[in-house]
């Protein structure tokens, strides 16, 4: 008895469907409407970037991109000076919609500026063993030369005499 096997499509995502969602979150650093921009679940595009090496870095640099804008655009509106008469509870609220962006990207800095990216594409190189134990030995006998010289240090003797005191000179004469 034959089993019934449906071809499954790939659901990895395409050049354009990766474009457009990359392009959509350089734009905006919103990994659910960029999804939605390009026509995909969101599922699907963290699943594409837990597969694929080279989509995980550009969508660091997209997200990074993103990010970046959006400091920008916030930097703008919170130096814009209010227009005309408006109220005090317009004013709080725009100053608290600022501290919320604020602390939603200080959050976020680590992965985005500077920190590593959520994982590497390729792993740094692994030096061998013999490197290893190479390297092993000279940080220890680096770390013996520096106890067997303080240690020297500590037991030599003082070599200059120690001044007299004014009143033990003048007791002599």
């Amino acid at each position: 008895m034959a089993i019934n096997k449906t071809p499954v499509p790939d659901a990895r995502l395409n050049l354009k469907i990766r474009s457009l969602f990359l392009d959509h979150l350089a734009q905006t650093a919103n990994v659910s409407a960029s999804a939605l921009a390009a026509g995909v679940k969101s599922s699907a595009v963290y699943a594409e970037r837990r597969r694929t090496p080279a989509f995980r870095d550009a969508w660091a640099l997209a997200l990074a991109e993103g990010y970046a804008r959006l400091e920008t655009d916030l930097l703008a509106e919170a130096l814009q000076a209010a227009s005309g008469r408006t109220a005090d509870g317009t004013l709080k609220a725009r100053a608290q919609k600022h501290r919320l962006a604020i602390a939603l990207l200080n959050a976020h800095r680590a992965s985005v500026k500077g920190g590593a990216l959520a994982a590497p594409a390729t792993k740094p190189a692994q030096p061998d063993l013999a490197t290893l134990k190479a390297q092993l030995i000279l940080k220890l006998t680096q770390m013996r030369q520096r106890a067997e010289e303080s240690a020297a240090a500590c037991a030599e003797p003082e070599t200059e005499p120690k001044p007299e005191r004014e009143g033990e000179a003048n007791a002599d004469a």
